[in-house]
């Protein structure tokens, strides 16, 4: 792993973690095995950069116990992410016998590489020297071949059974940014399954200890998990990238409806809207929105009608036919607008609509506020073209 990497992933994976851990800890279970996993990755990538060796030499006394602690984290991270896999798109119930033989396994590799590294590795007491030496020099060693095969064989098992679980379920979520996301992790974990496959390959060819007592290098076995980490990355990235483009959306919606929104509260005092909030301090208001535009929406059009039924009472217009000739929904929008411009502003120079715009066809939700949003379009220059007038 290069020396950007070693510094970008740790950064990514601990903003990640950090990020998730209020909803997680509040969330399901999946939700903290998920986060569990990404912390195990925190953990395991931060264990590279030698600047952390040193820490935890000085902290330890141990030249090398940094080995230790990546592949443990990698097993717990791997174990939890099966878990996480398991609960959300695993097919069948559940079985605790089938998870205390998942929980079995992961202790029992781990309790090998425990007793490996402590007891049948050659460790190097100068800490000047790279950590992974204690691996690297000694891969014909019986016990470095022993502790490679065990991480590598759960690695490799855990990895294919999620990278299946996640392609078989690609066609259970909507197209968009969520199947995307389930693409990219399958392609993570097939990237993890290739770069175990690699190592097994690469490790079998080792027959003799590396003349220079520094270890081979090895281009693919750097690069492959570092393909695989970003691909996981961004496949748990796309759904709240999904959920933030759609908290975007929704603001920049309230944005465009607030000021005929805030004009007709003031026309229509006896609709049920709700409290009444500055334009620019709304931006500020986070969460879902979905819900406030709706409910901003529906207000606009129950306050349109009062005043349509005001002005139908009074005679101050006749209504539009159904079969009324417009050039499509933007012609209809803008008639609507100036019909409401008119009605919310009486004064002479906005003279007075003789035709009210016709009952509104049935709409769904959705619909109802993308008409509205034309409506509002088409109402703020005349809104804003009435400010130098009246000042």
């Amino acid at each position: 792993m290069d020396t950007h990497s070693q510094v970008i992933l740790p950064v990514l994976l601990w903003t990640t973690v950090i990020w998730r851990a209020p909803s997680a800890l509040r969330g399901s279970r999946p939700s903290r095995f998920l986060w569990g996993s990404l912390a195990g990755m925190a953990v395991m990538i931060s264990m590279i950069p030698p600047s952390v060796e040193h820490l935890v030499r000085a902290c330890t006394g141990s030249p090398d116990l940094p080995v230790l602690i990546k592949h443990l984290a990698g097993l717990a991270s791997t174990y939890l992410m099966v878990e996480y896999v398991i609960a959300v798109h695993g097919r069948g119930p559940r079985r605790r016998a089938v998870e205390w033989i998942r929980i079995a396994l992961v202790v029992a590799a781990a309790s090998a590489l425990t007793v490996l590294f402590v007891f049948f590795f050659q460790h190097d007491p100068d800490p000047s020297r790279p950590a992974t030496l204690v691996t690297d020099v000694h891969l014909t060693d019986p016990a470095v071949r022993a502790y490679e095969g065990i991480f590598y064989a759960y690695l490799g098992t855990s990895s294919l059974l999620s990278a299946k679980l996640f392609w078989s379920n690609r066609r259970s979520v909507p197209p968009g940014l969520l199947r995307a996301g389930l693409l990219l992790l399958t392609a993570g974990f097939g990237a993890g399954v290739a770069y175990t496959l690699y190592r097994v390959y690469f490790l079998a060819r080792q027959t003799a200890p590396p003349a220079d007592g520094l270890g081979p290098y090895d281009l693919a076995s750097r690069i492959l998990p570092v393909a695989a980490l970003l691909l996981i990355l961004l496949g748990l990235a796309l759904p709240p990238l999904r959920t933030f483009a759609r908290y975007l959306g929704d603001q920049s919606a309230l944005w465009r409806l607030h000021p005929l929104w805030s004009d007709l509260m003031e026309a229509a005092p006896t609709v049920a809207f709700g409290p009444r909030v500055g334009r620019t301090r709304d931006l500020f208001t986070f969460g879902d929105r979905t819900l406030d535009v709706a409910h901003r929406a529906f207000e606009i059009r129950d306050a349109a009608l009062v005043l349509r039924d005001r002005a139908i009472a009074m005679g101050a217009g006749r209504p539009d036919t159904a079969d009324a000739p417009y050039d499509g929904e933007d012609a209809r929008a803008r008639a609507e607008a100036a019909w409401l411009f008119a009605a919310l502003h009486p004064e002479p120079r906005a003279g007075a609509a003789d035709t009210l715009p016709g009952p509104a066809r049935a709409r769904t939700p959705s619909e109802e506020v993308a008409w509205l949003l034309k409506v509002a379009a088409a109402y703020a220059p005349l809104r804003a073209g009435a400010r130098p007038s009246a000042s």
